[in-house]
């Protein structure tokens, strides 16, 4: 990545964290993590933090309760999280099965110490693929990767970096190989990327109406540019 494109990432996150104030640190625990993932379906993150806490005040989050609960009862207790919540508790408790089946120790050791074995396991639990199997080594300090979720990508590719591709997954390749170069080095900077770009594409740089009369990166936007008249 030239010179040119590494000061404009800086200055769109430093923008952007002047519009949305600092992130709150993510969990370090894959486990955590894995839960948060499965646990809600299509709703924002207050309302997934809300289903996962009352998760883990009503059963706790130990792999072998979380097994021992009823069907219908673990459902009830995650209804809030979205719709299809039987579908929802029966990958609660995959990811339950997987997580004694492969032992949590050796999970927790993987994603600190061993990158590319901690993909292949991570990619066995619902509803992982390669991005959130990297944002999970990311916010476990386990892999320097930037992770973004499709709200982060579009951002990205809006602002000129990376290619749009007919599968998601080699437009996803693209864009963070593109970016890589320009990323800071160290986690806690790499995390707030993440999180500051991925909250900009959920509030502000939608799919659709995206709001570029309050976009601070606007007038950097190549894909703003493109539509301006003349």
């Amino acid at each position: 990545m030239p010179a040119t494109d590494r000061a404009r990432l800086k200055d769109a996150l430093t923008r952007l964290e002047k519009l949305y104030g600092r992130p709150k640190p993510p969990p370090k625990d894959p486990w955590v993590l894995l839960l948060l993932e499965n646990v809600a379906y299509l709703v924002d993150d207050a309302r997934r933090a809300r289903t996962f806490a009352t998760l883990k005040k009503r059963i706790g989050l130990a792999p072998a309760k979380l097994l021992a609960t009823p069907d219908g009862k673990l459902a009830d207790i995650i209804e809030q999280g979205g719709m299809l919540a039987p579908h929802r508790a029966h990958k609660v408790k995959r990811c339950a099965e997987l997580a004694l089946e492969i032992g949590l120790p050796n999970l927790r050791k993987a994603v600190r110490s061993d990158p590319a074995l901690a993909t292949k396991l991570l990619r066995r639990f619902p509803g992982i693929g390669i991005p959130s199997a990297e944002k999970i080594l990311l916010f476990c300090r386990g892999q320097r990767a930037l992770g973004p979720d499709s709200n982060a990508l579009r951002v990205l590719r809006r602002l000129g970096h990376g290619k749009e591709y007919k599968t998601y997954d080699r437009t996803y390749r693209s864009v963070t190989d593109a970016v890589a170069p320009g990323l800071p080095a160290d986690y806690p900077s790499l995390i707030r990327a993440h999180q500051l770009l991925r909250r900009h594409g959920q509030e502000t740089c939608k799919t659709s109406a995206p709001r570029c009369d309050a976009c601070p990166l606007a007038a950097g936007c190549v894909w703003f540019r493109s539509r301006r008249p003349g």
